[in-house]
């Protein structure tokens, strides 16, 4: 009798839950939306102990439910919407020229091997230079408004942008090009059914990357002298020592980033789903 409810108790206690691997696979992997909510969480935990034990003066920094407070407001400010929609013009802008010119540029030295080896050693000295080193001589040729933004940005995102381009072309499988000119096609049609789509995810690449370089460099032109956008608000804010308003402004500056660089994530995987694909089989 005494084996026999030694023998039940084991049982029971193999069929218990542990907490372990088993349990893991029991409740499946955390979803990332929940990882990055806890992330945000913990950030202004972390941010309203910092304030409330005195590391950090409230002068400096505000408290964190008064920094949403202000963001709340400035949400319902025509004047500050007004200029964020200047700050997404000049992104904008700044995005479609550099995209008209990087890709058809990058896809023709990429593809051309006589262009690529002497263009290369160009590519990379010109994306050496920090497009700030230019701010002066935008200002001079533009002035304080929205051409000197644009340019700025223009400068800094194409060089991703034809990288990314160049090395999508070069990445093309060798075979795949010898078996279309086995087959006769032309060099156009090599370009559009091989080379182009092969290139794809690489391009998107570099749209991505260059999505958030823009933004940062039009704010960044906007908070060391330009007349409009957003980061002018926060300048006359910060000048009006009213951090809380600055800090607010910070907080929605980096959520436009962050649906910015989302949006071309589900543009992405909309246009080039095979792009995902290959980089989930690569994992």
């Amino acid at each position: 009798m005494a084996s026999d409810v030694h023998v039940i108790d084991q049982v029971e206690a193999d069929a218990r839950p542990t907490g372990g691997p088993v349990a893991a696979r029991r409740w499946g992997p955390t979803p990332d939306w929940v990882l990055g909510v806890a992330g945000v969480v913990t950030m202004f935990v972390l941010w309203d102990l910092v304030v409330r034990t005195g590391t950090v003066s409230v002068d400096s920094l505000p408290y964190p439910v008064d920094t949403l407070r202000r963001a709340g407001e400035l949400l319902v400010d025509a004047t500050f919407l007004t200029e964020v929609v200047q700050t997404l013009w000049a992104w904008l802008l700044a995005m479609l020229a550099a995209s008209a010119v990087g890709i058809p540029l990058g896809l023709t030295l990429g593809y051309f091997s006589a262009l690529y080896r002497p263009s290369s050693s160009v590519v990379h000295a010109g994306r050496s230079i920090p497009s700030s080193a230019f701010l002066p001589i935008a200002i001079l040729m533009f002035g304080l408004g929205t051409q000197m933004k644009v340019s700025l940005a223009i400068y800094a995102i194409f060089w991703p942008i034809l990288l990314n381009a160049m090395y999508g072309v070069r990445d093309t499988e060798p075979l795949m090009l010898a078996t279309g000119r086995s087959m006769g096609w032309t060099r156009t049609r090599l370009l559009t059914r091989v080379v182009l789509p092969s290139a794809a995810p690489s391009i998107a690449t570099g749209l991505r990357v260059a999505s958030s370089t823009a933004l940062i460099v039009v704010l960044s032109a906007e908070l060391l002298g330009a007349t409009n956008g957003v980061g002018t608000v926060i300048t006359t804010y910060q000048q009006a020592q009213r951090p809380d308003f600055v800090y607010a402004g910070i907080l929605l500056v980096g959520l436009l980033g962050m649906g910015l660089y989302y949006g071309f994530n589900l543009v992405e995987r909309l246009v080039v789903p095979w792009g995902q694909a290959q980089r989930e089989g690569g994992r």
